[in-house]
């Protein structure tokens, strides 16, 4: 992954799957799985995590917890990756026989 220029830390998904609201560092593609402000809370620096410490709320981290949860669990889970790679390698798989 980090090939492509992101490379999601495992514990993302973990934490966020066990409905931890979630605080992290910016990393390129992390709107691809979660949405910043909404489902996950990014801070840029020390400053930014001190701020999101700060002013949330037990109300709003349950609220970014689920909203998160449902997402990674309808989206991102071993069992969605385990389809994609096998729709994968059977479209390759097709496309060898084709061209057979």
């Amino acid at each position: 992954m980090a090939r492509y220029g992101f490379s999601p830390p495992t514990r993302v998904f973990e934490a966020v799957g066990a409905g931890a609201c979630l605080i992290t560092d910016e990393w390129k593609g992390i709107d691809l799985f979660l949405e910043p402000g909404r489902e996950v809370l990014v801070a840029r620096d020390g400053a930014e995590l001190a701020a999101h410490l700060e002013a949330l709320k037990p109300s709003r981290a349950h609220e970014i917890a689920q909203c998160a949860r449902k997402r990674i669990l309808a989206h991102h889970t071993y069992t969605h990756r385990a389809i994609e790679v096998h729709e994968l390698l059977e479209g390759s798989l097709q496309k060898v026989e084709a061209t057979e």
